[in-house]
């Protein structure tokens, strides 16, 4: 059987990086004694695979993954072993068993939303949102993207689905919700370098809370937890 869990990424996990976060419930689940299926090979690993990985410094509420189990055990029972076993900042939101077929989290998701605090130290309310405003309503909007081999522009305005901005003097609430996946993908960081760099601002993001991820088809937002369920959810405290 196959269990997809939500997780949250706590204020004081939010230095811990991707693979760390993976390794801490990684090590949750050996404590637990959960009956997760591993590889074969000369390094078994488990069968555990996450979602769409967080960038470091980020808090959130939509951490998923996806547990391959070698023997049928309760939603509910799987759920409150492994909580019992995670480290303080990382929480079990909920659970639910989906169908051993379903496809990776990986492949399926490909939209993420997101709320960011920043400061604009000098700007006025109504200047920042009129310029956010402004901002959106460019036909294009080319950033830089840099790996390790090579630099290449990248036109990110068709990759921002949705934008909402609460501004104040010297700064704002943006709400975001972004392109993610191997069909595009872009930070919400690199959103807002960008809002800056058309305008010849200095701005300083304060924090990053990831509230979703998603699987966007014909203009619907779907939970992947809702995609291809088998049994009742089993909901954690928020």
């Amino acid at each position: 059987m196959k269990i997809r869990v939500r997780l949250a990424k706590e204020r004081v996990a939010r230095f811990i990086s991707h693979l760390d976060f993976a390794g801490a419930v990684e090590k949750a689940v050996r404590r637990a004694a959960l009956p997760v299926a591993y590889s074969e090979g000369f390094t078994p690993r488990p069968k555990i695979a996450f979602g769409s990985a967080l960038a470091l410094g980020g808090t959130s509420e939509a951490e998923f993954a996806d547990f391959e189990l070698r023997e049928l055990l309760p939603v509910a029972e799987f759920k409150t072993r492994l909580e019992a076993q995670l480290p303080a900042g990382i929480k079990v939101l909920a659970a639910r068993e989906v169908s051993k077929n379903a496809p990776s989290l990986m492949a399926q998701i490909n939209a993420a939303s997101y709320q960011v605090e920043a400061q604009l130290t000098g700007r006025q309310e109504k200047e920042i949102q009129t310029a956010w405003e402004e901002f959106l309503e460019q036909g294009s909007i080319i950033i830089v993207k840099e790996t390790k081999s090579k630099r290449r522009d990248l036109d990110i305005r068709p990759l921002i689905l949705q934008a909402r901005l609460r501004a104040r003097d010297a700064g704002g609430t943006w709400d975001l919700l972004l392109r993610a996946g191997s069909t595009g993908n872009v930070r919400p960081e690199e959103v807002l370098q960008a809002f800056w760099n058309a305008n010849n601002w200095h701005g300083f993001i304060e924090t990053i809370h990831r509230t979703g991820l998603y699987i966007e088809s014909r203009g619907n937002l779907l939970s992947p937890l809702v995609e291809f369920k088998v049994r009742g959810e089993v909901e954690g405290n928020r």
